[in-house]
C-alpha cells in the first residue's frame, strides 16, 4: 500500500477462525492485514479468554519466516478479557490505535447483557482512543429485542459522531467487484429493483461445529449463514427502500419432517442436539420493501460435497442480473439489458472481497482514496442491524408457520 510509513496500530479480539482462518472457510483478517500493511503494522494486543490459545498464535506469528508478519507481532501482549488490554494504550507508538477488530463469536458481542458486551466494552475501553471498528456479522447471537440490540447500536452511532471515526461490520459480500457493478447499473440508469430472489444452498458434510447446528447456540442458518444474502438484498434495494418487516412471510422444511432427513451429517444429531434445537432443512421466504420492491430467499442445507450453489437474480425495468458464486474466488455477473436478448458473462476473477473491505477500512483511517476502493466502510452498525432484525423475522415467520 502507498500509505504514509507510520504503524498501523490493531487491535485483536478473538483468537478464533475469523481472525486466524480455518478449512470451513475463507476467514482469516490477521493474514491479510499483514498483506495489506506489510512492515506497517503492528498488533499491540490480542484479546481472548483462552489465553494459552491466544499465546499460541502469538507465538506461531512470531515464528513465521516472513519478517514483516514475526515484526508485527514482536510485541503483542495476550489479554483474557477487554478491560485488561486496556493496559496496552501505555505502550502504543502514537497513543491511538488504528482499528480494532471484533472478531470473537457473536454469542459474546452485540447486547448489553454482561458477558455478550464485548463490543460495548471495547468501545468503552478503546473509543477514545480507537479510530475504526471492524465488527463481524452478524452483530449478535440472542433475540435482538430480548438482547436489547438496538442500545448497542445507539452506542457506536454516538461514538462515530463524536469521534468522527468509522465503524464497519464485516458484510464483505458488499465488497465484490461484482457486487459494485450492479450498483453502477442500478445507479446509472436510475433503477429501483422490480424484484430480487436469492438462493444459497450449501455443502452441509463439512459443518462439523455442533454449535452451527443448534438454533439456542447459532439462531439457525437464516440469521447466522443467510444473512449475506438478505444483506445483500437490502444493500440492492437501497437505503431509502428499507424492508417492511410485517411484510415477511416464510416456511421451512424441519427436522422432523421426511423431506428434511441428511444422509450425511457427519456426528450423532439426536445425540447432540435437543430436538427443539435442530436447525431447519430449507427455508423459504419472501417480503415487500417500502418502495414496492419485493425480495425472496431461499436457503438450504442440501449439498454433500464442493462449493456452495449461490445466485442472486435483479430485475429493474429492462434489465436482468445474475450474480453467482459469489463465495468463490472468481464469481460471474450475467447482464440482460433493455432492448437486448443477449446476455453478457463477466467472470470477475481473483477477487477476495475480505482484502477489499480491510483495505477500505485502512484507507479511510489515513484519509486517503483509492479509486475503485468506497472512502468510507459499506455496512455501518445500524445498517447491520437491519439486516439482523430481517434474518430474525424470516426465521420466527418460519417458526409461526409450523
Amino acid at each position: 500500500m502507498e500509505v504514509a510509513a507510520k504503524s498501523f496500530n490493531v487491535v485483536v479480539v478473538g483468537a478464533g477462525e475469523i481472525n486466524f482462518g480455518s478449512r470451513e472457510g475463507s476467514w482469516n483478517h490477521t493474514r491479510r492485514l499483514e498483506a495489506l500493511l506489510g512492515h506497517q503494522l503492528l498488533v499491540v494486543a490480542l484479546v481472548d479468554p483462552n489465553l494459552e490459545r491466544a499465546r499460541g498464535r502469538i507465538a506461531d506469528k512470531r515464528a513465521s519466516q516472513e519478517r514483516h508478519v514475526a515484526a508485527a507481532w514482536a510485541a503483542t501482549e495476550a489479554f483474557a478479557d477487554v478491560a485488561s488490554a486496556g493496559h496496552c494504550l501505555t505502550t502504543v507508538p502514537g497513543r491511538n490505535i488504528d482499528l480494532v477488530v471484533l472478531g470473537c463469536p457473536p454469542h459474546f458481542r452485540g447486547t448489553t447483557l454482561k458477558g455478550s458486551d464485548t463490543d460495548v466494552e471495547a468501545l468503552s475501553v478503546f473509543g477514545y482512543r480507537a479510530r475504526t471498528f471492524l465488527v463481524e456479522k452478524p452483530i449478535a447471537a440472542l433475540d435482538p429485542v430480548a438482547g436489547q440490540c438496538e442500545k448497542v447500536v445507539n452506542l457506536f452511532s454516538a461514538w462515530q459522531q463524536r469521534s468522527r471515526g468509522f465503524v464497519g461490520v464485516g458484510y464483505m459480500l458488499r465488497y465484490l467487484k461484482a457486487v459494485t457493478k450492479m450498483q453502477e447499473i442500478l445507479e446509472a440508469n436510475q433503477l429501483v429493483p422490480t424484484c430480487i430472489n436469492a438462493r444459497y444452498f450449501m455443502a452441509y458434510p463439512e459443518a462439523q461445529k455442533l454449535a452451527w447446528w443448534n438454533k439456542a447456540a447459532s439462531c439457525g442458518p437464516i440469521v447466522e449463514q443467510a444473512t449475506h444474502f438478505c444483506d445483500l438484498i437490502r444493500f440492492f434495494a437501497g437505503v431509502d427502500n428499507d424492508a417492511l418487516l410485517e411484510t415477511v412471510r416464510a416456511t421451512a422444511v424441519e427436522h422432523s419432517d421426511e423431506a428434511g432427513r441428511l444422509s450425511r451429517l457427519a456426528f450423532d444429531e439426536e445425540a447432540a442436539v435437543a430436538a427443539q434445537d435442530r436447525v431447519p432443512r430449507v427455508t423459504t421466504a419472501f417480503w415487500r420493501h417500502r418502495r414496492g420492491t419485493i425480495a425472496s430467499l431461499c436457503h438450504g442445507i442440501t449439498l454433500h460435497s464442493g462449493a456452495y450453489d449461490t445466485q442472486i437474480e435483479l430485475l429493474a425495468d429492462g434489465w436482468v442480473m445474475r450474480l453467482k458464486d459469489a463465495y468463490t474466488r472468481s464469481p460471474s455477473l450475467s447482464i440482460r439489458g433493455p432492448h437486448s436478448e443477449k446476455e453478457d458473462i463477466v467472470t470477475f476473477k481473483d477477487d477476495d472481497p475480505f482484502t477489499t473491505q480491510l483495505e477500505a477500512l485502512v484507507y479511510a483511517v489515513r484519509g486517503l482514496q483509492k479509486p475503485g476502493l468506497p472512502s468510507w466502510p459499506l455496512s455501518s452498525f445500524e445498517d447491520a442491524f437491519k439486516t439482523y432484525e430481517l434474518t430474525w423475522q424470516i426465521r420466527r415467520a418460519s417458526e409461526r408457520d409450523r
